[in-house]
């Protein structure tokens, strides 16, 4: 048996280990901060207010990426996906693979600001893109994740 870094193994099946961190980080600093925004200042100014609940509602959405899972199954060789805890699963065939991309913004200064992994299908001749992980200031951890699939799918040593 493997010690994946990124993947936790129950028999054939393999989990993405959920950013809980980066997730609750990125989330609550939007909830909290639209929150604030929306009870102080917006409270004297209408699109203040706005502007704050908007904030915290992508706060509230980021959060529920906490619930989303992503399982690589070898022995059905699909794909699940769950986006969050409201969204039924639905399983892409591994058959239909093609690569795997890591993006990132970098700033004027050269600072990477925001890196994610996405995975690559090609479904009737359709492109369909599977995000698997984000980051920022490093896309490392992203690169080190899509060896670690590309492992457990088989498809490099």
């Amino acid at each position: 048996m493997n010690n994946y870094k990124y993947f936790d193994q129950d028999g054939e099946k393999y989990h993405l280990k959920a950013q809980f961190v980066f997730i609750t980080f990125i989330g609550g600093i939007f909830l909290l901060g639209g929150l604030a925004l929306a009870l102080t200042k917006g409270s004297t100014d209408k699109a203040t207010m706005w502007i704050g609940v908007f904030m915290a509602v992508l706060g509230a959405m980021a959060l529920l990426r906490i619930t989303a899972k992503t399982v690589i199954d070898m022995q059905s060789r699909q794909v699940i996906v769950k986006k969050n805890m409201f969204s039924s699963e639905v399983a892409y065939s591994l058959d239909n693979f093609e690569t795997f991309l890591v993006a990132s913004t970098v700033s004027v200064f050269g600072i990477t600001m925001n890196g994610t992994a996405l995975m690559v299908l090609n479904i009737d001749g359709k492109e369909k893109n599977l995000m698997m992980n984000q980051s920022i200031f490093s896309v490392a951890p992203l690169n080190n994740m899509v060896i670690e699939a590309l492992q457990i799918m088989k498809l490099e040593d």
